[in-house]
């Protein structure tokens, strides 16, 4: 009976002192980012779209963020794709506002909505509009560069699955600026 009580009691501890330990850390504030870049997609030959979106993230711990993206690509011939995903990024070092570029690594996973014209059979001449949806992940690395305390620059790239490559400049803000340097005294 002594050790139910001993386990339970380790139990409360760590579910109910942990998580504020954990949740009273420093963490970064949040950020709003806009994308631009290419997204190359391989059938028999690479096909390159033009990438814009923008996403939120949220950091979960000084290190790891979390968020949401929502991504247009477009190329010739009218085809298009919608991509959400859910992101998840891990900085190597801690943005702790001394270090000018920080490293990360990224990756993420959600859906893809895709639009493009196809042939309508052997013979015809004629294209008609085909669409479908599928699931997309990538995985990558990339590098947020302080352009000042509020704004940053971030080249990244990525591999996955539809799209299988992505090369991507991030434009970023934080309204809550960059974490402050320490001052030493």
């Amino acid at each position: 009976m002594r050790g139910r009580i001993l386990t339970f009691l380790t139990i409360v501890t760590v579910l109910f002192v942990m998580p504020k330990r954990l949740l009273a850390q420093d963490r970064p504030a949040p950020i709003v980012e806009a994308v631009v870049g290419r997204s190359g997609f391989i059938d028999e030959a690479w096909d390159y779209f033009t990438t814009v979106g923008g996403g939120v993230r949220w950091f979960v711990t000084p290190r790891l963020a979390i968020g949401p993206e929502g991504s247009y690509l477009s190329a010739k011939f009218e085809s298009s794709s919608l991509i959400i995903t859910g992101n998840i990024t891990f900085d190597f070092i801690r943005d702790d506002g001394r270090r000018p570029v920080v490293p990360y690594l990224a990756a993420g996973g959600g859906y893809m909505r895709q639009k493009t014209l196809v042939g309508t059979g052997p013979g015809a001449t004629a294209l008609a509009t085909f669409t479908s949806s599928e699931a997309t992940a990538s995985g990558g690395i990339g590098a947020r560069i302080a352009l000042g305390s509020d704004v940053f620059v971030a080249p990244e790239f990525r591999m996955g699955w539809e799209p299988e490559t992505r090369i991507a400049v991030t434009i970023g803000i934080r309204p809550g600026g960059r974490p402050k340097r320490p001052t030493t005294d």
